[in-house]
């Protein structure tokens, strides 16, 4: 994936593909997986012959520069040419954010990896490669020593923690060592330096791996840690415990039991370990003599696995990727032609499609698509199971305990307990995958790419850190303490629940009001424990989706009640069904079209269909009784589509009255801000809609024109972007102008980089997944709304995404 999660992507460029590929590899023993790396070494067919290619390097910096940029390396002379002539290829964008450096390949490479692991900037990871032989120099007595890179690293005013403490590794401070005291750095709120006072050098930043190897650290060597910051004490005792782990006897890294896996998902876990159950019928290679049957057989195990999958994936995103595959003629028409072409059964033709297409997905170059592989087993095993029989992957019964599992598949992640999921170590799998995504949202602690720490015999138990992807295998009474201890740290930075009344105060008073996205009642649930003022979005497709029919009108009351109960006396935002386009709804026999996202979806859809816009209307005046309902139109373009939909629910509460049926009237009716058009015409709208609710997702894809989710456009599916934020503004302005409340929705409102520039814009309310009000809260903490206005006005003034977050990140560092 482009800058995979978010950090700086790094492009290698040799003459030697043998060299590239072992420079990758040693640099991802320092990062795992963290960091986007692709090789771009050798020419001809597969890299054979020595030489380098200006075309291949181009594909290499598109396949890892995500918003954060990429830092190409480069060996020889010719190397730096082609690298330039690719810089002419890409999208000027993606050049813009690209850097080419003249640091060694190796060195600098494994310098440049943990640096962006860190969460570095380009300029940092760039500079960092640039200084990679700096400390070889010095200790070989043919340069200066390094100079202090502390300058940035503590603010000076702020009060500090400090601690003295003695290195135990017997081969001091080398690279894999320091790598992870930089990766447990990067996961706290605080600035830390680090100081060698026996040999009197630093203090310098925990940052970088080029001014940790300054250090000239040896075993026995008193180092110095210091930090301020909110979380300075956490981070001085975790990193203090790691200093003075001590690597068993003839080991030059870390202790045999632990090592770095990628993070997935944040938190910290540790307990017994047990292995998730996965019981698949064998699937006879027979043939059949009726092949229309058998045909008959597979669709309806394909409507099963729907429902299997919808019960478990319900009101989740994901659902919707399934719920394609399960229709994708690749896999059915393929299966169907084996069945009539070759009379295999069902299950043995459903399964040689699958494989099929899980092959391509694993030749894939990019990290994100290649994570797919995962979703055509998961609908495989589900279609399997409805054809043979069998159940989903079980955990064994047992005390809560950290799991193990290969390639964790989405229904799987959303199964999972987390009452009895202390944690998961994905021995396969990755952080883009849905199953990372769903443990994520879960709040459930995860790594993955962990199957060299973790063999197949496992151990008792383990522990991880799913922020920095350490991993421990039967940890001594030593680390299990220190792991207690960051644990019981993370548990305590954490707001408990009721501790948050759904307001946040900046530092000069004003209020922004932190809203939940929820798709069904356990959402509803989690979101109103977690303290969300109210629901500002309630996704109904989750009562359409996963079914091979329609919800009846009794149906969909019933479950919104269920759901408006677990916010009684709360605002509670219903979006009418958003179907259509890429969100099939089998039963609805939709056409086919060339570009979904730009056809009969959302609204248009809604009134195409009246008779079941009308039901789901009827229904949610039914549920709303007694509750404070608004009603939200998604995909508007224009004033005549909310006319519409009004007229719609005044015929819906008439039916309701002349029935007699008691129901909520009257209702607030708004709309979702998602196209371009609907922005820019906001003020005209105000006429119609008594509020206006910003879809970034949606609004990002059409203004900047890139299909959300394209594997070579991430950079242009940041809302972040300038343009977004001035169609924000203008909403802002429109609604505020006439007192229409404005609210944003979409996945930039949980986003720690975008929110406080939505903030500065005006926006006072912020609806997002409950798990990500901690992360939100932080970013804004301390910060006046003058302070975000300015910032905000300076993001609107660059050039990219890129450059709008970074005016964000500047203005928060200390100093």
């Amino acid at each position: 994936m482009s800058g995979a999660a978010g950090r700086v992507g790094l492009v290698l460029v040799s003459h030697s593909r043998a060299l590239a590929e072992a420079t990758e590899a040693l640099a991802r023993q320092m990062t795992g997986e963290s960091v986007a790396i692709a090789c771009a070494a050798g020419a001809g067919d597969g890299g054979a012959e020595l030489g380098t290619d200006a075309t291949a390097i181009a594909a290499a910096i598109e396949r890892v520069c995500g918003p954060a940029g990429a830092v190409v390396l480069m060996d020889l002379g010719s190397a730096i040419l082609s690298a330039e002539t690719a810089l002419e290829l890409v999208d000027p964008e993606l050049g813009a954010r690209t850097r080419l450096t003249g640091g060694p390949i190796v060195e600098g490479a494994v310098a440049a990896a943990v640096r962006a692991a860190a969460g570095g900037t380009v300029e940092q990871v760039a500079a960092e490669a640039r200084r990679a032989l700096e400390p070889k120099a010095a200790q070989l007595g043919e340069g200066e020593r390094p100079a202090a890179a502390a300058a940035d690293a503590a603010d000076a005013g702020a009060p500090a923690v400090a601690v003295d403490v003695a290195i135990a590794d017997p081969s001091g401070l080398h690279a894999r060592p320091a790598a992870q005291l930089i990766a447990r750095a990067a996961a706290f709120d605080a600035a830390i330096t680090l100081e060698n006072v026996t040999a009197g050098r630093g203090p310098v930043a925990t940052s970088s791996l080029i001014a940790l190897a300054s250090l000239g650290a040896r075993r026995g060597d008193v180092l110095r840690l210091r930090a301020t910051g909110r979380q300075a004490a956490e981070a001085v005792a975790a990193l203090a415990a790691l200093v003075q782990r001590e690597a068993p006897a003839g080991a030059a890294a870390a202790p045999a039991t632990s090592g770095l896996a990628t993070p997935v998902a944040p938190g910290v876990a540790l307990g017994p370990l047990v292995r998730l159950v996965r019981v698949l019928p064998d699937i006879p290679e027979t043939t059949v003599d009726d092949p229309a049957s058998e045909a008959v057989r597979l669709r309806r195990a394909l409507e099963i696995a729907a429902q299997d999958l919808g019960n478990a994936l319900r009101g989740s995103d994901i659902l919707e990727a399934h719920q394609a595959l399960l229709c994708d003629p690749a896999l059915v028409d393929e299966a169907l032609s084996r069945i009539d072409r070759e009379r295999c059964n069902a299950a043995w033709a459903f399964r040689l499609a699958i494989e099929a297409a899980a092959a391509i997905y694993r030749q894939l170059d990019d990290p994100y698509l290649r994570a797919r592989e995962a979703d055509v087993h998961d609908v495989g095993d589900a279609v399997v199971r409805a054809l043979l029989g069998g159940a989903a992957a079980t955990l064994p019964e047992g005390p809560p305990a950290v799991v193990v599992v290969d390639d964790l598949t989405p229904s799987e992640a959303a199964r999972l307990d987390a009452a009895r999921v202390l944690g998961v170590i994905d021995r396969r799998g990755g952080p883009t995958s849905h199953a990372a995504i769903l443990l994520r949202a879960a709040g459930i602690p995860a790594v993955a790419g962990a199957a060299a720490l973790v063999p197949d015999g496992g151990g008792a138990r383990a522990g991880l850190d799913g922020a920095t992807g350490e991993v421990w295998l039967d940890p001594d009474p030593e680390t299990s303490a220190e792991i207690e201890r960051r644990r019981t740290a993370l548990r305590a930075s954490r707001r408990p629940p009721g501790a948050r009344d759904g307001r946040l105060r900046l530092a000069c008073g004003r209020e922004v009001e932190l809203w939940a996205n929820v798709a069904g009642p356990a959402d509803a649930r989690a979101a109103r424990e977690a303290g969300a003022l109210g629901v500002g979005l309630l996704r109904t497709e989750m009562l359409f989706l996963g079914r091979v029919d329609e919800p009846g009108e009794a149906e969909q009351a019933g479950l919104l009640a269920e759901i408006f109960a677990a916010f009684a006396g709360a605002p509670i935002v219903v979006r009418t069904l958003d179907a259509g386009g890429d969100k099939a709804l089998p039963y609805l026999e939709l056409d086919a079209e060339t570009n979904p996202s730009l056809g009969v979806r959302g609204v248009r859809l809604s009134l195409a269909r009246p008779a079941m816009l009308e039901a789901q209307l009827r229904a949610i005046l039914v549920a709303g009784r007694g509750h404070d309902v608004r009603v939200l139109i998604p995909m508007v373009s224009t004033a005549a589509e909310v006319v519409a939909v009004r007229a719609a629910l005044d015929r819906a509460h008439e039916a309701l009255a002349a029935a007699g049926l008691p129901h909520l009237w009257p209702v607030a009716t708004g709309i979702m801000v998602e196209v371009p058009s609907a922005a820019l015409m906001a003020e005209r709208l105000a006429r119609q809609a008594d509020f206006f609710s910003i879809g970034t997702n949606d609004l990002t894809q059409h203004t900047l024109a890139a299909e959300r989710g394209h594997p070579r456009l991430h950079a242009l599916s940041d809302p972040a972007h300038p343009a977004v934020l001035r169609l924000v503004r203008a909403v802002v302005e429109a609604g505020h102008a006439v007192g229409r409340p404005v609210s944003v929705c979409g996945e930039a409102a949980g986003d720690p980089g975008v929110a406080p520039l939505l903030v500065g814009l005006g926006i006072t309310r912020l609806s997002m997944c409950a798990s990500a009000f901690d992360a939100v809260e932080d970013a804004l903490a301390g910060a006046s709304f003058a302070e975000l206005a300015a910032v905000a006005e300076e993001a609107l003034a660059v050039d990219d995404a890129a450059a709008a977050r970074a005016a964000r990140a500047a203005a928060r560092r200390p100093g």
